[in-house]
């Protein structure tokens, strides 16, 4: 019995085969391009089908496709489109980076107050974000022949079973549904001016979405009538991959923007506006924050000033602790968002002097991102999360010293997963456990993942980490003033 996991994220589609020990067997990749001009950032939603699609063939390729049970989804959130009665694509989908809808998120704001948005969505009103974009959508008058606004998700299972649904969770993070009652929120509709007949029907992760269909299998090379089970945003199946499915767990998801994802039995709604969604696992609910730009810094520092690769960088960096002391860096390239919310911020070198080098500078980069997680970590604490240790995943996972410096900066171990295709692997356990295999996402996720590697906080880098924090809170307190006064 084998189980496929389809990732469909922002630069490609990938696919994993495994079996029901979470064994891979097999793995798919085709990227995408995005197309951007601007605030525009844009995708063809049939790269996601076409792309998909040949993932899919990759991962089964040696392997017998009646072997494969089922089939689930992972896919990048608040990635939206339009399509006509023909199902058919206009123009293409927005992205979640897309920003043009700037001045319909400020009306959404003023009209229903950021107080209700937060409370009812989980999620501070933003142009990148559904609602607004749907408002734009529906004002532009490029979209007259439209019957329905789906996301990534929808749209792929439109494309593989012919039923375009859409997931708790994924709708979660589109701005037009309420997370306490499980349905859309008609003010948020009212305004937007979007009616429900043209939103798709939610369903729970792991629910039975349809059948591969005969123009599916063709292009996939599956089974005409194989099971697709409704899958759930990237994140959250980065979890279930990581196996942090359980109350208190913690997720680092270190990529190019690091997401810090909690999990509890309730939402948790914050000053700082940390972002609740409904989680996968029934009763659960994931705590999302964006830590942007801490991923990509180090590799925006090396794509420019450095020739060396990052196993030369882990090994520099690991003597640069007394030298960068009074070296600190902010790694606000684009804006500083959670939890400073000042997005004119940007990145900044302080404490520069004439013995620094190259690898003083990338110790700097990789101390400051520790230093976010550390102050997300105190945030969910201060709102009542509590937790024992931080799973991490993703490509700092991959270098030991950056995981040292984050388990010092936070003063608390780290659980290293070693899955770097988590999100799809995710997305294959949902099919296991909608295929019976097992009698819940929990059992699956537990049954089907590798357990981590442990590092604890090493006392003297500890101690280092916590009195240079003190200065990096302080010295920002003063730059931060730069910006808010202009």
């Amino acid at each position: 019995m084998y189980y496929i996991g389809l990732d469909i994220g922002t630069t490609g589609a990938k696919a994993l085969l495994v079996d029901q020990s979470g064994a891979r067997l097999g793995i798919g990749y085709k990227g995408y391009k995005l197309i951007s001009d601007g605030e525009r950032v844009e995708q063809r939603a049939d790269d996601w089908t076409e792309c998909g699609a040949a993932a899919i063939r990759q991962a089964i390729e040696g392997h017998d496709p009646a072997t494969v049970t089922a089939i689930g989804l992972s896919t990048q959130g608040a990635s939206m489109l339009a399509i006509d009665k023909d199902n058919r694509p206009i123009g293409n989908s927005l992205t979640w980076m897309d920003t043009r809808a700037k001045k319909e998120a400020e009306e959404i704001s003023e009209r229903l107050g950021e107080d209700y948005i937060y409370s009812t969505t989980g999620w501070r009103t933003g142009a990148a974000l559904d609602a607004a974009k749907m408002l734009y959508m529906k004002r532009s008058g490029d979209y007259e022949d439209a019957v329905l606004f789906p996301s990534t998700l929808e749209y792929m299972n439109l494309f593989l079973t012919g039923n375009p649904v859409c997931d708790t969770t994924n709708m979660s993070i589109r701005q037009i549904f309420d997370i306490h009652t499980g349905d859309y929120d008609d003010k948020i509709l009212n305004v937007i001016g979007v009616r429900r007949s043209e939103l798709p029907e939610v369903i729970p992760s792991g629910s039975l979405v349809g059948h591969i269909t005969g123009a599916a299998a063709d292009a996939t090379g599956l089974l005409e009538g194989t099971p697709v089970y409704n899958g759930a945003h990237d994140q959250t199946c980065a979890s279930i991959g990581a196996a942090a499915v359980n109350q208190g767990d913690i997720l680092l998801s270190a990529g190019t923007t690091w997401v810090v994802l909690g999990i509890d039995d309730k939402p948790l709604f914050t000053d700082s506006r940390i972002a609740p969604c409904v989680h996968p696992v029934p009763g659960l609910y994931s705590m999302v924050t964006s830590l942007v730009g801490s991923g990509m810094s180090l590799q925006w520092f090396k794509d420019n000033f450095l020739d060396d690769d990052f196993d030369e960088i882990n090994k520099q960096v690991v003597t640069r602790a007394e030298k960068t002391r009074d070296l600190f860096f902010y790694p606000y390239l684009s804006g500083a968002y959670y939890p400073t919310w000042i997005s004119e911020a940007r990145g900044v070198f302080a404490g520069i002097a004439l013995e620094h080098d190259k690898f003083d500078f990338a110790r700097a980069i990789m101390e400051a991102t520790a230093f976010g997680v550390r102050l997300a970590t105190d945030d969910f604490r201060a709102n009542g999360f509590h937790f024992g240790a931080l799973r991490i995943m993703g490509g700092a996972s991959k270098s030991d010293i950056w995981c040292r410096l984050i388990a010092a900066a936070i003063n608390c171990p780290v659980e290293i997963t070693g899955e770097n295709e988590a999100s799809a692997l995710g997305a294959a356990i949902i099919a296991a456990k909608g295929a019976g295999t097992y009698s819940s996402i929990k059992e699956a996720s537990l049954a089907m993942t590798m357990k981590p590697r442990i590092i604890t906080p090493d006392p003297e880098i500890s101690e280092f980490m916590g009195e240079k924090l003190e200065k990096f809170k302080r010295l920002w307190d003063c730059i931060a003033q730069y910006y808010i006064t202009g």
